[in-house]
């Protein structure tokens, strides 16, 4: 019997492929403008299209120069899905994948990347993974900018690229070849974490996220760990923090918002909140009584003593801590909301200037003290909020059920002052500000000649009334001794008529 032969086809060698100087010396198969090109790869005869062990096939991926030449940048820009992401990217920042980092050239970032997730970073990540455990589950638009990543310049001549579409020269279309090995993270570390994380948790599996749930990410290729390092540098070490208030004002989707809008709605700090491009809460502006970060903070002050972070609010928790909200904010409403004057009268001082309930740093001492004098029904209510609810394995509905329990089951503890005792404080306490008892507690500021400051405000007399300039610094230790100072035995010293010494 004779065995017929069987055809072998010869495969075009990786090796053949045209290194396009263009984009640093990357194997580019021009299926667009090569008819050649385009006829080896529908006839399936490249070496690379029978190596899909050892590369990922991305479609829809674009290839680009970034900069200015001739230090053009080479990146492919990506949209995985969550599954696809986790398989490209390898690379848990938070937990690193045994690989020989060295041969790589990735040891130092590696080491740096350990180093990172410590502390506070440790920390985000959980809240960062709520956010897109959230979104999963419908309770949020996830609004994620892309990961930027890079892979070894070691991987870098495995790397091909087919362009389908080459209308920009600077910018094709077309199907990446990826190199199966980590992508390390220049920007979006905690983010790419976070992803990892949500990917293996439970509400993902259920809800099938893994395959729907859309993520977007920027590779540069060819990086040597000397450009690692400047990339991670430029992108970190230019620029000025966001303006908090501006994004607190653009966010409407998280709980903090949302309960901070339900809380003001009808009180006199509605449409009073400084937005960081209105104008601020000032000595001399009155229309805004705080601005929006100084409320949130207020809030969480109501709520933890400031111990929960904004993240850790979930949309469950809103209707269970919005009453003590809106009683705080009408409680300073009734008791400051007379003084809280817009325009500032004719003959008067702006308020700020007058009162130290103006200012920010009051205003998050009274809420600590607030919660110490609620603190038999809030403190349920708060102890639950990120501790020990793992809830990215549940939907909405289950995790409010477990936070309810949770709150059934906390401890009530005890109120050294009521909440009516405090607020007969608020009403007896004399708030102005070059009072002896406030001057004791904030300091006063100094004159150029480094004595104290005085100025000379109107009081209705023809002259004028000549005080002490005291400080009004929003700090940690002014907001906690006002606060201890309120809700402490000596309380009374606050209701002096005594005027600091101006001389």
């Amino acid at each position: 019997m004779t065995i017929p032969a069987i055809p072998r086809t010869t495969l075009v060698p990786n090796e053949a492929i045209p290194a396009d100087e263009a984009f640093g010396g990357l194997k580019i198969v021009r299926y667009q403008s090569n008819a050649e090109q385009r006829a080896t790869y529908e006839g399936f005869r490249y070496e690379f299209q029978h190596e899909l062990a050892k590369r990922h096939m991305v479609h829809g991926a674009i290839l680009a120069l970034k900069g200015a030449s001739p230090n053009y940048r080479i990146t492919v820009m990506l949209h995985p899905t969550l599954r696809q992401f986790i398989e490209i990217v390898r690379y848990d920042p938070a937990a690193p994948p045994l690989e020989d980092y060295e041969a790589l050239g990735m040891r130092s970032a590696h080491e740096q990347t350990q180093q990172d997730f410590k502390g506070a970073k440790k920390e985000n990540l959980q809240n960062f993974k709520q956010y897109n455990v959230e979104a999963i589950r419908g309770d949020r638009t996830a609004y994620l900018p892309p990961v930027s990543g890079w892979q070894s310049s070691e991987v870098f001549a495995d790397t091909i690229f087919v362009a389908l579409d080459e209308s920009n020269p600077m910018a094709l279309y077309g199907i990446l070849y990826l190199p199966k090995k980590p992508v390390m993270q220049s920007d979006g570390q905690t983010q790419t974490a976070a992803l990892f994380q949500a990917a293996a948790a439970g509400v993902a599996i259920k809800a099938g996220a893994l395959d729907t749930f859309g993520t977007t990410i920027e590779i540069e290729l060819n990086v040597t760990p000397l450009k690692a390092g400047q990339s991670f540098a430029d992108r970190n070490g230019r620029g000025s923090k966001k303006n908090k208030n501006l994004v607190a004002l653009m966010d409407n989707s998280s709980a903090l918002a949302r309960l901070r809008q339900s809380a003001i709605t009808g009180t006199i700090f509605e449409g009073r909140l400084a937005d960081g491009r209105s104008v601020g809460a000032t000595e001399t502006a009155t229309k805004n009584i705080v601005d929006l970060s100084t409320m949130d903070q207020m809030l969480l002050n109501v709520i933890s003593k400031g111990s929960k972070k904004p993240e850790q609010i979930k949309h469950y928790h809103v209707e269970h801590l919005l009453p003590h909200c809106r009683e705080f904010l009408l409680m300073l409403q009734d008791e400051f909301g007379p003084y809280w004057l817009d325009p500032t009268p004719k003959d008067s001082e702006p308020y700020r200037r007058l009162y130290i309930h103006g200012w920010a740093f009051a205003l998050k001492a009274i809420a600590l003290a607030y919660h110490d004098a609620r603190r038999d029904v809030i403190t349920p209510l708060a102890a639950p909020i990120g501790i020990g609810l793992r809830d990215e394995h549940t939907t909405t509905a289950e995790a409010e059920v477990a936070y309810i329990k949770a709150t059934k089951d906390a401890t009530s503890p005890e109120v050294a002052v009521t909440f009516d005792e405090f607020r007969s404080r608020l009403s007896r306490i004399d708030w102005l500000r070059y009072r002896k008892h406030w001057i004791d507690i904030t300091g006063y500021k100094l004159s150029t000649t480094g004595s104290k400051k005085t100025r000379i405000i109107k009081d209705g007399s023809p002259y004028g009334k000549k005080i002490v300039d005291g400080k009004a610094e929003n700090t940690a230790a002014a907001i906690s001794n006002v606060a201890r100072k309120i809700m402490s035995d000596h309380w009374i010293d606050l209701t002096s008529k005594e005027d600091a010494p101006a001389d």
